[in-house]
Formats: C-alpha cells, structure tokens, sequence
C-alpha cells in the first residue's frame, strides 16, 4: 500500500527532519510510529500523504483513496457534523444522494447519530474528534493516516477512541499508519510499532506486536502488553554512558 525509500527531508530553514528513512505497509496493515518530540514523525506522515515533497528518496502508493485524521478535529464551526462528514464528498465531486447516504453511514458508525444536526460548539472534544473520524471514512479509504489524534483529549476519552478506531479497522481492513506519543496507543492498535529517533529521525527499531484482532481492552492490564510496551521504551531510551567512558 506504501512504500518509502531512503526517505530525507530538509527545511527551507536548514533543519534536517528525516534521514534515510524507509518503511513499507501491507495492505490492511497497522503499524504505529512513536519518537521523541520534534523527531519528524508528523513530516514523515505528510510526506506519505503527498502534503509535503522529499528532499530525497522515493515514495509510493499503490492507491489514491487517502484519509487523513490531523491533531486537531479542523471542523467548520458554522456547519453542523453531517454538513461537516459531507464536505469532503462535496470537495470530491460526489453527488448529493450518494454524500448524504455515506455521510449517514460514517456518522452511525462513530456513533454520532443522534448529533447529526448538531453544531462543533455543543460537542465534547471526543465527539469532534469522531466528527472528524466519521469525515475521513465518508470516502472509505483504503489509507488511514493518523497524526496524532487523540493527545488532547483525557485518558478515558482517548482509550474509548482507540475502541472506535480498531473497531473500524477491523471493519473496514484499511491500511493504517499512526503518529503517536503513546506508547500504550501505538501497541494497542498496531501489528508491529516503529521507533524512531530524535531529530534527524531515523528508525532506531521495531517491535511487534503478538496479538490478533479485535483486541479487548482489558488486554492492556496483561503481562504481555507490559513485555511489548517495555520493548518499545527501550529502543527509545539512548545508549546509556559513564562519566569514564566504560
């Protein structure tokens, strides 16, 4: 579904974000990417998403139906959540009839029905950010590209979206690939988790993840969740170095 090689970016300011980075994702595939702050995980998401040009290396994808979740829900605050999911069919050139029916579709099935009508400023940010979910799916791709998401919202509120998201990946057998500061996300919802470095970033590893969909969330608390978190948390630890040198 998405293949990059040797993948660099640099800034018009200088700054050198991403160095020979390479990764490949399989259709109906998760994979998550986790790094220090600043470490160009955001960049290497635009670039995949055609928002921002390599300085080197190559990109590919084998389809052009693309979502896009941003940090922020970005609704038009004037339009109500169903005129919001339908902007991107109107954008699209999808007729009336056939928006409105996947409009419909994508609200019930981020469980926003009964706030169809509803306007962004009387929603809770978790409500916003299914707005924003349910817009993404009006198309139904068959790329999901998560830029961190949830990391506003409050713990309860972001583990109930990590529920929402594998229960429509499962549904749906997009191809995901997720931004996230959370390691207890990124091995929650993914395969196999890559770990990057600080910036100019590069992959420092990859941990797989040994549990097959849909995953309870109960399965957050077992000793094999902690084991592969762990692992995560590793590969971002740097090399640890005596004042001698030893």
């Amino acid at each position: 579904m998405l293949t990059i090689k040797d993948l660099s970016v640099r800034y018009p300011t200088g700054t050198l974000a991403l160095d020979g980075v390479s990764l490949s994702l399989a259709a109906g595939e998760f994979v998550a990417i986790v790094g220090p702050s600043g470490c160009g995980k955001s960049t290497l998401l635009k670039v995949a998403a055609g928002l921002l040009a390599p300085t080197e290396g190559s990109v590919a994808k084998t389809s052009d139906h693309i979502g896009f979740v941003f940090q922020d829900p970005t609704l038009l605050p004037w339009r109500s959540v169903r005129k919001n999911v339908e902007l991107i069919g109107e954008l699209r050139g999808m007729s009336r009839d056939d928006r409105q029916k996947a409009a419909t579709e994508a609200i019930a099935k981020v469980g926003l029905s009964d706030f169809a009508q509803d306007r962004p400023s009387t929603l809770s940010g978790g409500m916003r950010m299914r707005a924003s979910l349910a817009r993404t799916l009006i198309t139904r791709p068959e790329l999901m590209l998560f830029d961190e998401p949830f990391g506003a919202l409050d713990e309860l509120t972001r583990a109930k979206l990590c529920d929402d998201v594998q229960t429509l990946f499962v549904a749906d057998q997009f191809a995901g690939l997720l931004v996230t500061h959370s390691i207890s996300e990124a091995v929650y919802l993914a395969e196999r988790v890559l770990v990057m470095t600080d910036r100019p970033g590069r992959f420092a590893g990859e941990v797989p993840v040994p549990f097959d969909y849909p995953r309870p969330p109960d399965i957050r608390y077992t000793p094999e969740f902690a084991k592969t978190t762990a692992g995560v948390y590793s590969l971002l630890q740097p090399p640890s170095t005596s004042e001698d040198g030893k």
